[in-house]
């Protein structure tokens, strides 16, 4: 199972990574290179909370973001769609856009990427304002809440395929919680994994399958 990961690079030699295949590439405008060292940690800890929960998947790195975790609409709907041309099954999108103009074509990369076979989760906004490709109905889509454990999930009411899981990393060895990234990048990756394991055990599944078998395994829908 290859799961690509949009985001900020993975430092695949990472102690959490152990035993984890991870490959990749950046994206730069439309210049292409094969470092996907990661500049911030962001990439690394959201691969490593993927390979906790699906360690037999191979990672797919795909460098976007800089070092002040920014990149451009263009450069994201090339990530998706080249993503995708790699063959990756399931492709984990931390980042988003809030500008309109950037809905129609995210939208269209999506499209690509669903028609060429893989499934997209992705980060929903921290606040609940709109954000693509998170809001898009083709999309998988994920948020955040302190108290909610890494085993649960629930469903958010409302048309879009949306979920609340952990926002938290895997931990740090010998420091707290709190010391560590949080938000609903990792809820996104936590959404995957259950992704990942569905198809794992289905690799048929459609996207409206998966979808009927991560409601079949939530905790019920989120009112809180």
């Amino acid at each position: 199972m290859l799961v690509a990961m949009l985001d900020s690079g993975v430092a695949a030699n990472h102690p959490h990574l152990a035993g984890t295949a991870v490959r990749g590439f950046s994206l730069d405008g439309e210049d292409r290179s094969d470092d996907f060292s990661d500049r911030t940690g962001h990439g690394t800890a959201c691969a490593a909370a993927l390979a906790r929960l699906a360690p037999d998947a191979e990672i797919l790195a795909v460098r976007l973001l800089d070092e002040d975790l920014r990149t451009t609409s263009a450069a994201l709907a090339a990530g998706i769609v080249t993503a995708a041309e790699e063959g990756a099954h399931v492709i984990t999108l931390s980042l988003g856009s809030r500008a309109p103009e950037s809905e129609a074509l995210l939208a269209d990369a999506i499209g690509r990427a669903s028609a060429a076979g893989a499934i997209c989760v992705a980060a929903a906004h921290p606040r609940g304002a709109a954000m693509w490709p998170a809001d898009l109905p083709r999309v998988i889509s994920a948020q955040a809440h302190r108290s909610c454990p890494l085993a649960d999930l629930y469903r958010v009411p409302g048309p879009l395929p949306r979920y609340v899981a952990s926002g938290w990393p895997r931990p740090i060895e010998g420091r707290p919680a709190t010391d560590n990234l949080y938000g609903p990048s990792f809820s996104a990756v936590h959404v995957a994994g259950r992704v990942v394991q569905a198809l794992a055990r289905e690799p048929d599944l459609s996207f409206a399958d998966v979808v009927e078998r991560l409601d079949a395994s939530a905790g019920g829908t989120w009112d809180r």
